[in-house]
């Protein structure tokens, strides 16, 4: 008897190691196919990083793979930023030990295989930054172990499931960056252990959820980018004593800001902005000492000055009044203000120098919020308080502030003088003042900003010379010089032939400029080649320009044929002043121009036939000359109408109803003209450097395309005109 129940025992020992040998073996090896099943569903691996996924080794052993130290099996899966591209096998699901499955930053497609609803034991699924699509599956609720989902950026589409709520252990829910739509179901703030909720970009519509139990791990909601409507609901917040960062923005949101949200005392971030709240914002702002971030809406309390620890302010956007509260530069860890579009009012502070010294950045027109989590060491100040209704005079103390880059005061009722101590901001590289009522004369000081890129005085009261006559020589670095609309008075500056410098923009119409289009100008074309050691100079055309407007001035005497070499050129205008003499043949060259404005001139004698070919030619205004003749037929001379010839009684020829003698024939297309010399070039120094064959043009596809909104095969086009021209003018100067 002892012996049976001995054989017994044995025999059931036996089965039972046998049986859990034979378990321990199909377990390894089911976790080996699937992982090749994931191989094989592979479609491009640029570098080759599954190679040792093979049965020859280990497969504890294979890249991205873990196994656990007890019953060793794969336990963890991590690909992330592989490059890796495909899709997900059905056979993942048969890793059941899996408790960790990252493929992050990949590109992966396709929809999410039901299989994977078997993995029980997962703790971590993140399936970001590829592009996966389809509804999120409801078989995700079953994974009840997951304390991270995250979907985000894929193409995930439908409504949120309700099962997400059953993910009680749920930390992190990152699903922003998809096209989900419908509402936030409340059921997912049942959760107790959430930390993190990030739905923003997708499309979701509807009110904001009310949280209906207290979540005191949770610090981070994101509803941004969305189409979320209502009020903000007056309990949300008496439930979220942890909350660090709340990011609301860009969706319709209306109605008041609840108090009870300044209850949040641990508060670091608050996004508001881009809704359409209303009424003031609390005093109760004042009681979030941990503020550091702050992007809102409405009015600004005083209190905002017991902020210390705020470092960036965003009130931009909305119908603010009044004057900038004294109080928000008692802030010593303030580094960015927005304030920008607002209808804030009041003197600009006489002292800003001085209540500015730890300010790096005071944005009130500029929008960079996607950037400024980056700027904490931020050395460059940028002073923007355009597009508001400050008046008074410009502060002198603004001097003070001698790291300045970037400073905008355009759109406002500022009067008085540009302050002489302005030309001690040698760091300066953008300066707008437009849009205001701003009299006297440019300071000569200013002659000192030799990093100047960017300079705007237009629609001001200006009187005098531009810089004196020389002083724009200094500005090596300008690209846009904007005078227009003023009362500026004399000739062109001769020095602006000494800006080296690919200068794109210059506006000199609405002003009392007089005399000829200055001869010397014409020396402006001087283009240097760096190759190696060897350096040289030559003189070509290589014209940059895009928009020349020197309109309503007092200029007169002949147009330069030189004009005709800026083959870049794309608009034109110089209406309104006294030019005498023909239109040059020379400007049937500028093939890319779209507009151009002759008009309330004294031009006289026909208009050239190779106008015709200016075939992206949208805009034509003659009116108003002495021309005469045949209106040349064909291309774009066949789209414009009457009021592009009216007030010029000699011509005749379609469009107009007055018919052509036999005589009256259009102007012969002559050969290609260079410029005689007589006038201005606008033909400006461009430095271009050559490494062995090959050349970096100054100019390039995309910056044109950007600047210019003209369409990238235009660009390439003129570009490799130019790139054929100076190839020419380098196997002719080897030759030699």
């Amino acid at each position: 008897m002892g012996n049976t129940f001995l054989n017994l025992a044995l025999l059931i020992i036996f089965h039972f190691s046998v049986a859990t040998f034979s378990m321990k073996l199909t377990n390894i090896v089911t976790d080996q196919s699937a992982l090749l099943a994931l191989k094989d569903h592979v479609t491009h691996d640029p570098e080759n990083v599954l190679a040792n996924w093979s049965a020859s080794t280990p497969v504890c052993n294979w890249l991205g793979v873990s196994c656990g130290s007890k019953h060793r099996r794969v336990t963890v899966l991590d690909l992330i930023g592989l490059g890796l591209a495909g899709t997900l096998p059905p056979h993942l699901g048969n890793m059941s030990f899996l408790s960790l499955l990252y493929i992050t930053y990949n590109s992966f497609h396709g929809r999410l295989p039901a299989q994977l609803s078997n993995l029980q034991r997962l703790k971590y699924l993140n399936f970001g930054n590829n592009n996966f699509c389809g509804e999120i599956p409801s078989w995700l609720g079953s994974l009840t172990q997951l304390r991270e989902l995250s979907l985000y950026h894929n193409n995930f589409s439908g409504i949120i499931p309700l099962s997400l709520g059953n993910l009680s252990k749920l930390e992190e829910l990152r699903l922003f960056e998809n096209q989900i739509s419908g509402p936030i179901p409340s059921i997912v703030f049942n959760i107790s252990s959430l930390q993190m909720i990030a739905l923003g970009n997708n499309m979701l519509s509807g009110p904001l959820p009310s949280f209906p139990r207290n979540l005191p791990s949770l610090e981070y909601i994101n509803f941004a980018y969305n189409n979320l409507t209502g009020h903000i609901p007056k309990d949300m917040f008496d439930h979220l004593p942890n909350l660090k960062d709340l990011i609301l923005n860009v969706n319709m949101l209306s109605g008041r800001i609840p108090a009870n949200l300044f209850k949040c005392k641990k508060l670091e971030m608050i996004y508001l902005t881009r809704n359409q709240l209303e009424g003031s914002l609390p005093a109760e702002v004042g009681n979030l000492s941990m503020l550091q971030y702050f992007f809102m809406s409405r009015m600004i309390p005083r209190q905002i000055g017991n902020l210390q620890n705020l470092q960036y302010l965003s009130l931009r956007v909305n119908n603010l009044v009044g004057p900038i509260p004294p109080a928000i530069f008692n802030i010593s860890t303030l580094r960015l203000i927005f304030l920008s579009l607002n209808q804030l009012s009041g003197s600009l502070p006489s002292n800003m120098g001085i209540w500015l010294p730890n300010l790096a950045g005071l944005y009130l027109d500029s929008y960079i919020p996607h950037i400024v989590s980056g700027l904490r060491n931020l050395e460059i100040l940028y002073l923007d308080l355009s597009n508001n209704q400050f008046s008074g005079y410009i502060p002198i103390g603004i001097a003070d502030l001698k790291d300045l880059t970037y400073l905008s005061l355009s759109n406002n009722r500022i009067t008085g003088s540009i302050p002489e101590s302005f030309g001690d901001l040698l760091n300066l590289e953008t300066l707008d003042l437009s849009r205001n009522s701003i009299s006297g004369e440019i300071p000569k000081s200013m002659e000192k900003l030799r990093n100047l890129e960017y300079f705007n005085v237009s629609f001001n009261t200006l009187q005098g010379e531009i810089l004196d006559g020389g002083s724009l020589g200094n500005w090596n670095d300008a690209q846009n010089l904007d005078f227009s609309g003023n009362n500026l008075s004399g000739a062109i500056p001769y020095r602006i032939c000494d800006l080296n410098s690919d200068l794109r923009y210059l506006a000199l119409n609405g002003n009392q400029l007089e005399g000829a289009l200055p001869l010397s100008l014409i020396n402006c074309s001087e283009l240097v080649f760096r190759q190696l050691e060897l350096e040289f100079r030559i003189t070509v055309y290589i014209p940059i320009f895009t928009s020349i407007d020197l309109s309503i001035n007092g200029f007169h005497g002949e147009i330069p044929d030189a004009i005709g070499e800026l083959r870049l050129l794309l608009a034109l205008n110089l209406s309104h002043n006294t030019l005498t003499g023909p239109i040059p043949p020379s400007f049937g060259n500028l093939t890319a121009l779209e507009s151009l404005d002759l008009s309330f001139n004294k031009l006289s004698g026909k208009i050239p036939s190779r106008l015709t070919n200016l075939t992206f030619l949208a805009v034509l205004r003659f009116q108003n000359n002495n021309l005469v003749g045949a209106i040349p037929r064909g291309k774009q001379f066949e789209t414009f109408e009457n009021d592009s010839y009216t007030g010029n009684l000699g011509l005749c020829g379609f469009p107009l109803s007055e018919e052509c003698s036999n005589d009256e024939t259009p102007e012969p297309a002559a050969g290609d003209e260079r410029g005689n010399g007589k006038g201005i070039a606008f033909i400006w120094k461009v430095v271009m450097m050559g490494y062995g064959s090959g050349m970096v043009l100054g100019i390039s596809t995309a910056y044109v395309v950007f600047t210019t909104g003209r369409p990238w095969w235009l660009v390439r086009m003129i570009e490799r005109d130019l790139k054929e021209k100076i190839a020419s003018w380098i196997r002719k100067k080897n030759r030699n």
